[in-house]
């Protein structure tokens, strides 16, 4: 693991590498597919400012010149300028002879193309399996999977009913990707606090048809690594246990970092940690203060049409006596060592 990543340099959106990879028999390349809406929900078009969403996740697409995005749920929005989005949208084809085919929840979902074909990437629950946590207790087991299609719309597939990507004991959740410069292609996820204790950012490498894992995961680093993080539990004056989200980026000046998402007290914050060598396997040393307080996590990063870069974050916060989810956007700068905000992304 000791050569650079390559495909998440921040001049790109989508990752694309020159090995082979991917099963192309998993799909006929003659299938047909139009977004449609889910049962019971009515397609709307609704701004971004008013949104309610968990962990979302946008990519744009220059082929069909719009804007994509996924969250909590597993539904797909669509928008030509960011500020209004249409949906939400199926986009997965359920194989009931997969292990993700009985799953009670999809969180953290992400899209990326590789090798000319879109990999959707997310946490399936199953909550008729359990697995043990730090302390003994019980909880439902998720699991990181990746579905294929030809079309970033979908329809997304299994890639292997057999395929198991991590350990079948570990709560895994926030899977991202990417490839080395070789274009192995890598998931870079974390296992949850409530089981270890120690929430972990940890890295797998995948089968050349990115349906299996190759060796076992490699932890990156963990959240008690973090010198300014603090417990919600107020008797408790030590670390957040709390170390999600992680999305790896790399700054104009070729510096890889990653930016996770942990917690100072009741809330959530953003935090960063760049690799000592340049390298997946570090050592990774985190920043000693917070990229971002008040109450934000799930960071992300894209470019928008002409090149700017862009980070999406979700705002947790009441309104009217509701816990809400807002997704918000804004303007990133990293031509130095260091990735910087400049402000709030304009329309």
């Amino acid at each position: 693991m000791k050569s650079k990543v390559f495909a998440y340099m921040l001049a790109l959106v989508a990752l694309v590498s020159c090995g082979t990879g991917g099963d192309r028999s998993a799909l006929s390349a003659d299938e047909q597919w139009t977004l449609t809406v889910p049962a019971g929900v009515k397609a709307d078009t609704v701004s971004i400012d008013t949104m309610s969403v968990e962990n979302p996740f946008i990519t744009y697409d220059s082929e069909s010149n719009m804007y994509y995005m996924v969250a909590d749920g597993g539904y797909m929005w669509t928008s030509k300028e960011l500020r209004l989005w249409h949906g939400s949208y199926n986009i997965l084809v359920q194989d009931r002879a997969s292990w993700m085919s009985k799953a009670s929840a999809i969180y953290s979902p992400e899209i990326h193309k590789y090798n000319g074909r879109y990999y959707y990437m997310a946490s399936f629950e199953r909550a008729d399996t359990m697995v043990a946590g730090s302390n003994g207790e019980l909880f439902p087991r998720r699991s990181c999977v990746a579905l294929v299609s030809n079309s970033i719309t979908g329809p997304y597939k299994t890639i292997d009913v057999a395929g198991e990507l991590l350990d079948i004991r570990e709560k895994a959740v926030h899977p991202t990707f990417c490839t080395d410069d070789f274009g192995a292609a890598y998931m870079i996820y974390n296992q949850d606090a409530s089981q270890n204790g120690d929430g972990t950012v940890q890295i797998v490498r995948f089968s050349e048809n990115m349906a299996r894992r190759v060796g076992e995961a490699y932890i990156m680093f963990s959240a008690s690594r973090n010198g300014w993080s603090r417990s919600a539990n107020s008797e408790e004056n030590g670390f957040s246990p709390v170390m999600e989200a992680p999305f790896l980026f790399v700054t104009d000046g070729g510096r890889m970092g990653i930016i996770f998402t942990t917690c100072i007290g009741d809330e959530k914050a953003l935090g960063v940690a760049y690799t000592e060598t340049g390298h997946l396997d570090g050592p990774w040393t985190i920043e000693p203060e917070p990229f971002m307080t008040g109450n934000v996590g799930s960071a992300m990063m894209f470019k928008d049409y002409d090149g700017t870069l862009v980070m999406a974050v979700q705002k947790d916060t009441v309104i009217d006596g509701k816990q809400r989810h807002l997704p918000r956007l804004l303007k990133m700068e990293s031509q130095f060592e260091k990735l910087q905000i400049k402000g709030y992304y304009k329309f």
